[in-house]
């Protein structure tokens, strides 16, 4: 079409077409350059996130060591176990023997130094007797520990077992160290062994800790993906402030859930939105608000949505006021007040769909589960987010990561036992390995029960 020779009319309806050509390249160029969802804006784990690279500190010119006004700390010194005594032998002046002069201290200095470390060879004797009053013959019992079947003892059983499951130290590699450093040679087989006999005698701790997870009335649930044999399987955890259970199973549906809980009705069951977590039988849920807070700080960097950064802030809002509360700065009428203030900004934002296709999803997921946003402001028990369960998993995830899957069904379960009573150890902040040694028995050197004497001939 020649435009210099054109009608009116027919310059508008270019016109019209032309816009709406545009008005269609621009909804397709906002589509594609929406932001990549990153862990500040999504669940993406923070291991995939984009890490910048830092200048070098003399670039910045920042110090090293604590900020101004820190405190500081610095190693308190013990009594000596071991005194070295150093004396002059000769002066340095004149070269005068010094071995008869008096003497004075003039300073100390304190190491910690590790004895060498060998292991140890127990070996029992089994003795028999006739009885001088009926004749029969009774035979000692084989103190626990010392069973004739064992190749090690329960301090090496358990260290092992901290080592791999704490430490994260592979079967092959634990041999390595046992043989580097203790001097003690076990092949990897053995080792596994040992760490399955460790995790048959933790199963009664285990077993303990999950009727007291399952009888806690605030419960918090989580899972990941675990590889068992090849195949993509899930391990579950479910906790509370002062325990968690975890066990491995192929699936990640809510019959899990169901499983694990019986006859038992919590009365808040605080996790993300995961259906079969939502479908917990509980009298009531708390989503977790980290999560939401991530899913809309995207929408707020997709679509500049004012309606995400309002819902941001008041969530952000409810928190702290949580956190006052707890800290008893914010208690009686006037918690009761700001409590009710929040929930009426909530219904406000939540009164009309908000604009754009990202925060409309999320207006339409906060309505329905409007229910389960501020249960935690109604409790102080309950918890605004389910880190708890995340930061209870972390430790298998790392793992994972380093030993990649388990090899057999008895590995996955043992090391849902031992991740079971270690977590529960971490959270009531008790010494692992002394965990360890509580549930399958001390090292036979330090059982006072058993009276040792130097090895000699009959």
């Amino acid at each position: 079409m020649d435009l210099d020779t054109a009608s009116r009319e027919e310059l508008l309806r270019v016109i019209a077409e032309l816009q709406a050509q545009i008005a269609e390249l621009a909804a397709e160029l906002a589509r594609r350059s929406k932001p990549p969802k990153t862990p500040d804006n999504s669940s993406t784990p923070p291991a995939k996130g984009y890490k910048r690279k830092r200048p070098p500190r003399s670039a910045v010119g920042r110090k090293h060591g604590p900020p101004f006004g820190h405190p500081g700390t610095s190693r308190r010194r013990g009594p000596p176990d071991v005194l070295l005594s150093c004396y002059p032998e000769q002066c340095a002046a004149c070269g005068q023997d010094l071995a008869d002069a008096p003497a004075r201290r003039v300073g100390t200095s304190q190491v910690i130094e590790l004895p060498p470390v060998a292991p140890v060879v127990i070996e029992a004797w089994r003795y028999e007797t006739h009885c001088p009053g009926c004749g029969a013959i009774t035979r000692a019992v084989y103190p626990a520990g010392l069973e004739p079947q064992r190749v090690i003892g329960p301090g090496i059983e358990a260290l092992l077992t901290y080592f791999h499951e704490v430490q994260h130290v592979s079967y092959e590699r634990l041999a390595e160290l046992c043989a580097d450093v203790f001097g003690l040679h076990l092949s990897p087989g053995a080792i596994a062994g040992a760490l399955a006999r460790t995790a048959q005698r933790l199963e009664p701790r285990a077993e303990a800790i999950k009727e007291q997870v399952r009888a806690s009335p605030v419960l918090g649930s989580d899972e990941t993906s675990a590889r068992v044999q090849g195949r993509n399987q899930w391990q579950w955890v479910f906790q509370t402030p002062e325990a968690s259970y975890h066990l491995i199973v192929p699936s990640r549906a809510g019959a899990v859930v169901r499983e694990f809980l019986g006859a038992a009705r919590p009365e808040v069951w605080v996790s993300d939105l995961w259906q079969p977590q939502l479908g917990a039988p509980a009298a009531t849920h708390q989503i977790c608000l980290a999560h939401q807070l991530r899913d809309l700080q995207y929408v707020v960097d997709a679509e500049h949505s004012a309606w995400a950064g309002q819902v941001q802030t008041l969530l952000r809002e409810a928190i702290h006021l949580a956190h006052e509360r707890d800290a008893g700065r914010c208690e009686g009428a006037e918690y009761k007040e700001a409590v009710a203030e929040i929930e009426t900004r909530m219904d406000a934002l939540l009164a009309e769909p908000a604009r754009g296709a990202e925060a409309n999803r999320l207006w339409e997921r906060f309505r329905a589960h409007r229910a389960q946003v501020f249960v935690f402001l109604a409790r102080a028990d309950v918890p605004p987010t389910n880190n708890a369960s995340e930061r209870a998993l972390r430790p298998s995830v790392v793992h994972r990561k380093v030993g990649g899957s388990f090899r057999s069904d008895w590995g996955a379960a043992a090391h849902a036992t031992v991740a079971t009573v270690l977590g529960t150890a971490r959270k009531q902040g008790t010494n692992l390995l002394t965990a360890l040694y509580a549930a399958t028995g001390l090292p036979l050197l330090q059982q006072r029960s058993l009276q040792f004497t130097p090895a000699q001939g009959e």
